[in-house]
């Protein structure tokens, strides 16, 4: 009985010391440390440290959209946990190269430039694999992988950590999505601000991707309600839906530039942010009281393709190959 008592009574300590223990350690680690927002952000949206700096001291941060605070980690858990929400584990190492330096770069660009667009900010969320998760989330993550999915990515980390994409002797814009829709399309077309290595170039292999080709349906009442609720400046008969959808303008790329809604006109990437569209390339057609739309292409279209540039990785291209095929006239270097 005695015997009995003093193993409780140690039992009971473990579990009470234990996770105080874990608390302090974890608390003070690269992954697990969080810091205090600042006012330095480049806008609301985007809360980032100011110190230009920062990536030589080996010091990164993203917003936690979770606990609404800045996340602070070292380069090698940022390559990882960037990398391993963006592209599936499956993928070539080559490809998680090209992702993890397209991250490093993009990431810099936009600490020093802004971000091209508010829904492209430098945030993440962890509960949904979106942008960045820490070791601790990817362990959750992959389960019983973790191990070999880890060093995976830990050993492209490790071979790539001080290469980033230059153009003309500045860091470079390189943004990435999942899917083409056969091409790339430029930064013009999308954001409105030309960059010369943000151009159009084929990516015909994404055409063989599971996400390449996506069809959503509306009933005549939910068209109507998305129009009316998300656009202003027309009238739309309900009882001739058939009459709604005029002309519909492609760009060289084949993504949307307008679509003529009631005789005005729509920005395609505003209509598929509305419409809660994968791309803005899109058909739109009307039969039997049901509107049908079909993309092609899964993401904004600019930069690099990761399932085009996995192809091209199983075609034998380098990281360096991928890197300068999507985003030509650029030079990589190291920091």
């Amino acid at each position: 009985m005695k015997n009995f008592v003093y193993v409780f009574i140690l039992l009971l300590a473990i579990n009470i010391f234990l996770p105080i223990f874990y608390y302090f350690v974890y608390s003070k680690s690269a992954i697990g440390q969080v810091i205090d927002k600042t006012d330095t952000s480049l806008n609301d949206k985007d809360p980032l440290i100011s110190t230009e700096n920062d990536y030589k001291e080996g010091k990164y941060a993203l917003y936690n959209l979770e606990t609404k605070e800045l996340e602070e980690m070292d380069l090698i858990s940022f390559l990882v946990g960037s990398a391993a929400c963006e592209v599936p584990v499956t993928y070539e190492m080559e490809a998680i190269k090209a992702q993890m330096i397209a991250c490093h770069s993009y990431y810099l660009y936009c600490k020093k430039n802004g971000v091209p667009s508010d829904d492209l900010n430098l945030s993440f969320d962890e509960r949904y694999m979106q942008k960045y998760a820490s070791k601790e989330r990817l362990m959750e993550y992959w389960g019983i992988s973790f191990n070999d999915n880890y060093q995976k990515f830990l050993n492209c980390a490790n071979d790539i950590k001080d290469m980033v994409l230059k153009y003309d002797g500045e860091i470079a814009l390189t943004p990435y999505y999942a899917v083409s829709c056969g091409k790339t399309q430029t930064s013009e077309n999308e954001w409105g601000r030309p960059l010369e290595y943000l151009k159009c170039v084929e990516s015909a292999d994404d055409t063989i991707s599971d996400d390449y080709l996506k069809v959503k349906t509306f009933t005549v009442q939910e068209m109507y309600d998305r129009f009316t609720t998300s656009f202003t400046g027309f009238t739309l008969d309900i009882e001739k839906p058939e009459e709604w959808i005029g002309d519909i303008d492609y760009n060289e790329s084949g993504y949307v530039s307008t679509v003529n809604v009631g005789g005005v006109k729509i920005l395609g990437k505003d209509f598929r942010k509305f419409f809660e569209l994968p791309s803005s390339c899109f058909m739109i057609f009307y039969e039997d009281g049901q509107f049908s739309i079909a993309t092609k292409g899964f993401g904004h279209g600019v930069g690099m393709s990761q399932f085009g540039a996995n192809q091209l990785s199983q075609k034998g291209k380098t990281h360096q190959d991928i890197l300068m095929y999507y985003f030509p006239g650029t030079q990589l270097t190291t920091l």
